[in-house]
């Protein structure tokens, strides 16, 4: 049986969607994450799946009680940065700061020192890549989840290979990467590790293409895909007509993922073992 990493980006979307759409109340709490987190760990219990859930710092410090329950049920912590910024735009000191802030938040609230880190959207380009690794292992982590070929993703850091990989840093040591699952047929690319394709695409052809990425592909999750209600972002009473319409076309976006992703996780459960990435780094870096 065929092994994959399944992870979580665990963020609170009523904060992120309202900061997209420049709601002025975009720093509160979303009602969401409480009912999403019980969806996520309930189904992962389902399919007895262990994951990486990859916190960001703001949704920790916003919902603290959350994390309890997933450490409880014997899943990994991960980091996913601070404020959810794309690494891109920042300097190597600010994404050093937003680091630091992410690992001091989780490490309060859960005790654990993240070892391992996602970029938010996949953002680490190729023209941050030289920097950025750096970053990573000069701060302390041991592997990087950051890169997806997408085509959906523009100046992407192509992984130099499909499966799990070390990254060789001048002078500040090494670092695994482990890319997320993409299907390559010829000179073609079909994203198949995440469930905003999942959305669009049979799961026939998911289960297929998840096959062809080979072992230790990974896959990603958002708890808002996972919610057993409908999506809405709840904006203050002074948003403007120009922010409700971009409100209602992102709430639309989500919930066509939130109604597929469940049933395909289960098809996927059934044919391939699921472990967490820190699983999968130990058993390479002990090898290597």
């Amino acid at each position: 049986m065929t092994t994959l990493l399944l992870s979580v980006d665990y963020e609170d979307w009523h904060q992120l969607v309202r900061r997209r759409v420049g709601a002025s109340n975009w720093r509160e709490a979303g009602p969401a994450l409480a009912r999403q987190t019980d969806a996520v760990l309930a189904l992962l219990d389902d399919l007895h799946a262990r994951a990486t859930f990859f916190v960001l710092g703001m949704a920790a410090r916003a919902h603290p009680e959350l994390l309890e329950r997933i450490v409880a049920a014997g899943h990994e912590i991960g980091c996913h940065g601070d404020a959810h910024l794309p690494v891109h735009t920042q300097t190597p000191q600010e994404f050093a700061a937003d680091l630091r802030a992410a690992k001091s938040t989780i490490e309060q609230l859960t005790g654990r020192t993240p070892v391992g880190y996602r970029a938010p959207a996949f953002s680490i380009t190729a023209a941050s890549e030289n920097w950025a690794y750096r970053v990573l292992a000069e701060e302390g982590f041991v592997y990087d989840a950051s890169r997806h070929d997408s085509p959906a993703l523009r100046d992407r850091a192509v992984p130099a290979t499909a499966g799990p990989h070390r990254l060789e840093l001048d002078g500040a040591g090494g670092l695994w990467e482990f890319p997320v699952a993409v299907w390559r047929v010829e000179n073609a690319r079909l994203p198949v590790g995440g469930a905003s394709y999942w959305q669009v695409l049979p799961t026939p052809l998911v289960l297929k293409g998840l096959n062809e990425a080979g072992p230790l592909a990974g896959l990603y999750l958002h708890p808002n895909e996972l919610d057993p209600e409908p999506l809405h972002a709840l904006l203050p009473a002074d948003a403007t007509a120009a922010q409700r319409a971009h409100a209602r076309l992102r709430e639309a976006q989500r919930n066509g993922a939130r109604r597929r992703a469940p049933g395909v996780l289960k098809a996927i459960a059934q044919r391939f073992e699921l472990i967490p990435y820190g699983d999968a780094h130990a058993r390479l870096d002990s090898s290597a």
